[in-house]
């Protein structure tokens, strides 16, 4: 099995859309941009300061890992990121695989997300790969399933972070 990393190019954003819609993962995905139309998802993967990573098991598409900067004068990038429910098992694999693309290829000094604090299982994949809980954001989304506000939690993922994880989980580095 071989793991490559790469940018996606605009002939390939339906693709990475259609198995988004296919796994119906928009919540996991990003719960802050909802579902988007066809038409809303190339326009945001073509915007130049979006960065779409692609991750391919053996030239198919397995993940996605985008990111824009926090603002111009930072180091900082916010993600989001997925694995296709047929690649689940090697996720843990392919986030820390991503990171290491990002942090050797980027001028990046941290990845940070928001997972709602609900999400269990995201928040485990995130700890393997190196994310840390950094503190919490009271009420940020909505939950149908518990139809309700719910709260989010605060990952961060630095260079030092992700070699602990790769430590851990008896990764060479």
């Amino acid at each position: 099995m071989e793991i490559t990393y790469r940018i996606i190019r605009s002939a390939e954003y339906n693709i990475f859309y259609e198995l988004i819609c296919k796994d119906e993962s928009w919540w996991a995905f990003s719960p802050s941009l909802g579902q988007l139309s066809a038409g809303d998802w190339n326009a945001y993967c073509g915007n130049e300061n979006i960065l779409c990573l692609g991750c391919f098991v053996d030239n198919a598409p397995a993940g996605l890992l985008q990111g824009t900067a926090f603002s111009t004068a930072s180091r900082a990038m916010r993600i989001a990121v997925i694995a296709f429910r047929e690649y689940a098992k090697i996720a843990p694999v392919m986030m820390r695989g991503a990171a290491d693309w990002v942090f050797a290829s980027i001028d990046c000094a941290c990845m940070f997300g928001e997972v709602p604090s609900t999400n269990r299982h995201v928040m485990n994949l995130l700890q393997k790969t190196g994310f840390e809980k950094q503190g919490s954001i009271p009420e940020l989304y909505w939950s149908d399933a518990k139809q309700k506000f719910v709260n989010a939690t605060i990952v961060v993922c630095t260079p030092e972070s992700l070699r602990k994880a790769k430590l851990d989980a008896n990764i060479d580095i």
